[in-house]
Order: C-alpha cells, then sequence, then structure tokens
C-alpha cells in the first residue's frame, strides 16, 4: 500500500494559518496550565468514568453500595498496595460480580502505581510509560475514551480520533478496520504527532488535525475531512491517498463505501448487518436470517417472531429491524413547504414513490398550487379501487376552492407496479380537465406512480 508521509507538513502549509485563527483551535493548543493533581478528585472522576464501562448498575454509587471503593482508594499507600488489600475493599462493596470485581482491582492497582510514579504531576502523566497504565484501567476498546478522560482532567495528551482518522485517510487512502486493534489503537497515533516537526508540540499537531478533522464542529469549526469528508472543498485534496484513490478497483469495507457514496443494492445486505448488529451472536442470527435478494422486504410478522426466538432476553435486533424498515417505508415521504415548486414530472414522482408505491389500494392525492405555480396543500380525496364515485369533481375541487388554489396536480397509484393509465384513469382524467376548465382551476397534470416508474399524463400530451 502507497503510504503518503506528509500529512502534518501540507496541513501547516495549506490550512495552517486559518486553523491557527480559529478562537477554538487557540482555546485547545493554549490550555490552563495544571501542576499536580488532586488525588481524591482524581481518583473519584475515574471511578465515575470507568464503572458505567464495567456496567455496573447505576444505582450503585459512592453512597450506596460502592462506599468502601470510594474512601479505600484514597486511603492505600500507593507504596506499599498489595492487590488482596485492593481485592478485601472491594468485597465490601456492594453489586458487583467477579468479573467487575477483578477488573476493578486491576485497575486500582494500575492507579496505585501511577500515583506512585508520578505523583500526579501534568508532564508525567502523559509519558508513554504511564499512558501504558492508564490504557491497562480501562477496557480495551475504549483506549481513544482513556486520552480524552485524561484531557478533561487537565493533561495535554494528544487525544483526537477524528484528527487520527482523517491522518489515516490522507496518508494511506483508507480508515482503520474498527475490528484490528492495532490499527484503532491510539498509541499509534500519539508516535505520529510526536515525530512530526511541522508544529511545535505534539499536543499542537493533534489539535490542528482536530480542528481539520471537525472536532471543533461545536465551536463553528467547520471541518473538512469530518465523518463525511468534503475532498471538492479541502486545500489537501490534490495530495491525498483518499482523494486520489481507484474507487472502481479497491474493494472498500462498508464504512468507507458510505463516506465515498458508493452505496449499492448489492451492498444493502452488509448494510443492515453493519447497522443492526452489535454483538456476534445478533449478526451470526441476521446473517442467516437475511433473504440476500429482497433484504428489507421479505420480513413477515412470522419471520421476525421466529428471528425473535434466537435472540436472548434483552436484545433488540427484531426492534431496530423493523424500525429499520420503518424508516425505509416512509423516507421521502415529507411534507411540502410553502413556496415549493416541482420543475417536472419526475420531481413529483420521486415525492410520491415511497409514499405511494407499495399500497395495496389505489390512493388519490391532489396537489394544490398558487398563481406561480407554488405548493399550497395536498388532500387525500379517496383510497379504494378507482371510479367515478370516489373521485368526483365535486370533492376534487371544493378542497381546491377552500383553498383559493389557481391550479392543482393530480397524482395516484397502481398497485400492480404498471403506472400505465387505464381507460377508467383517462375517462375521470378528462372529466376533471373539463371541469378545472369550468370553475378557473386547470389541471396541470395527472401522474400515476408505478413500483419504479411513472406516467405523466401532460408529458404524453394526453391532457
Amino acid at each position: 500500500m502507497t503510504v503518503q508521509s506528509h500529512f502534518f507538513q501540507t496541513l501547516a502549509q495549506k490550512q495552517g494559518a486559518c486553523l491557527r485563527q480559529a478562537p477554538w483551535t487557540l482555546a485547545q493548543i493554549n490550555p490552563a496550565t495544571v501542576n499536580l493533581l488532586s488525588r481524591k478528585k482524581l481518583a473519584e472522576n475515574l471511578l465515575e468514568c470507568i464503572l458505567p464501562l464495567l456496567e455496573v448498575s447505576g444505582d450503585l454509587n459512592r453512597f450506596a453500595g460502592l462506599q468502601p471503593l470510594y474512601e479505600g482508594i484514597n486511603l492505600l499507600d500507593p507504596h506499599y498496595c498489595r492487590r488482596d488489600e485492593a481485592q478485601r475493599m472491594l468485597e465490601k462493596c456492594l453489586g458487583f460480580n467477579d468479573y467487575q470485581r477483578t477488573q476493578l482491582a486491576g485497575a486500582v492497582m494500575h492507579f496505585m502505581d501511577i500515583v506512585k510514579q508520578t505523583n500526579l504531576n501534568t508532564l508525567q502523566l502523559k509519558t508513554n510509560e504511564i499512558l501504558t497504565l492508564w490504557w491497562k484501567i480501562f477496557p480495551q476498546t475504549k483506549a481513544w475514551q482513556a486520552l480524552k478522560w485524561l484531557w478533561d482532567q487537565g493533561v495535554a495528551v494528544p487525544h483526537s480520533q477524528s484528527g487520527f482518522r482523517a491522518w489515516r485517510r490522507f496518508s494511506q487512502g483508507s480508515i482503520a478496520d474498527s475490528e484490528n486493534i492495532s490499527e484503532t489503537h491510539p498509541k499509534k497515533w500519539l508516535e505520529i504527532c510526536e515525530e512530526q516537526t511541522d508544529f511545535a508540540t505534539a499536543f499542537e499537531a493533534d489539535r490542528m488535525a482536530a480542528a481539520f478533522s471537525g472536532d471543533g464542529r461545536h465551536a463553528g469549526l467547520a471541518g473538512i475531512c469530518g465523518d463525511l469528508p468534503d475532498c471538492d472543498n479541502c486545500a489537501l485534496n490534490t495530495e491525498c491517498l483518499w482523494c486520489g484513490a481507484d474507487t472502481n478497483s479497491v474493494k472498500f469495507n462498508i464504512a468507507e463505501k458510505i463516506q465515498r457514496n458508493l452505496i449499492s443494492a448489492a451492498d444493502i445486505p452488509q448494510l443492515m448487518h453493519w447497522l443492526l448488529t452489535s454483538t456476534q451472536e445478533e449478526g451470526k442470527a441476521l446473517e442467516h436470517a437475511l433473504n440476500p435478494d429482497a433484504p428489507l422486504k421479505d420480513w413477515s410478522w412470522k419471520r421476525l417472531r421466529i428471528l425473535e426466538k434466537t435472540q436472548p432476553l434483552g436484545s433488540e435486533l427484531v426492534l431496530r429491524l423493523e424500525a429499520l424498515r420503518e424508516l425505509c417505508k416512509n423516507y421521502g415521504i415529507e411534507k411540502l413547504k410553502p413556496q415549493d415548486q416541482f420543475s417536472s414530472s419526475r420531481d413529483i414522482f420521486k415525492h410520491f414513490h415511497q409514499q405511494l408505491s407499495r399500497q395495496k389500494q389505489e390512493q388519490f392525492i391532489i396537489v394544490l398550487l398558487d398563481n406561480k405555480h407554488r405548493y399550497l396543500a395536498e388532500e387525500d380525496v379517496s383510497k379504494g379501487i378507482l371510479n367515478k364515485s370516489l373521485v368526483h369533481p365535486r370533492e376534487v375541487f371544493a378542497s381546491a376552492i377552500e383553498h383559493r388554489a389557481a391550479a392543482m396536480i393530480c397524482i395516484h397509484n397502481h398497485p400492480s407496479g404498471d403506472p400505465e393509465p387505464s381507460q377508467e384513469d383517462l375517462r375521470i382524467t378528462e372529466r376533471l380537465v373539463e371541469v378545472g376548465k369550468l370553475v378557473g382551476i386547470p389541471v396541470l397534470d395527472h401522474v400515476i406512480v408505478g413500483n419504479e416508474s411513472y406516467t405523466s399524463f401532460a408529458d404524453k400530451g394526453l391532457l
């Protein structure tokens, strides 16, 4: 794999000046100086952070159940602390299982080691040796959170995961494999920041990369290389391996396909797997249950119940699957706003397609327009097998007159999926056009929506 080695040099030359001037970046690079941290406060903050990560019940706190831990961690002597002392302290607490007790005993011992070696001096707390101990305190998958937590305590340590992602895009043309700990661990990012020579410190390099990648968006600093990179407007794009990648020959993972806007129908099963699963068990269950030819449509209530029976109590896989189906079904069913305009019959089809294409009955809708053909309102006139009694000009034009409409568009669907107009469609449309001329509210178009296509009476010259 080709590697581009001058990310920071290019960033400093092409965007360094504007990033340095941003208030968010200035505040980040020049934090208030903190020399020695309070052991009591730091220990309490650490426990507040890691207890939820170990899934300790939220009902337990320093006043109920965990008082021996909160008090004992400040009484232990870091120079002579033994693991059995930490274990006895934890045995006095309520609500821990064996795994949580083992993990916390290790965390306490590592914290004591950090206190002994650094005396909680902020300069020593961010050395490679001490950072390794901090990472042992946090769960393996939360290594970035450990750095972010240290930053919150006043330790100026590089911690931008999005900055690392921007470096990966520029330098290697890809993003890290989320399942590969060696690729995603922040130790690599710290080494990169420390080796660079284009910014004053490793921390400043991290903050500049953070600003570039969107960390400061909450402060009004728009990051170019964010979750969805804006390559067209990026000053680094001519030298970026991500931007220059051959999207036709390189096999990307699903996250990269989303970021590169390369998702196709063939990717839907993989996309569903990526969206819906959070455990290996859920992944295997969904993989065996998906129909690759119709991954979203082929879910009856019976099939959902069968999948539900394979899941442990508390799993929300089936609920999330149904939510995804509802989201897809309702995508595009958004009410038009006053002053909106349709520029073509295809715009009409695109707006009503999701709403009408899968209806099991014919539904007749009118869109009312003002004298400049801007949107006023839309009305459901009828639902059922369309005939002259269901679509009567009286009901159609009563609403148009009430809204003082100057024109209208008619839309209805064919549940068969074939948008070709029937003889009844032609007769109803002809009658509505005649009435429209009489009352001064012309029918501009009648669009029939099928599964994947449509027919426009105006386009075909049938009005």
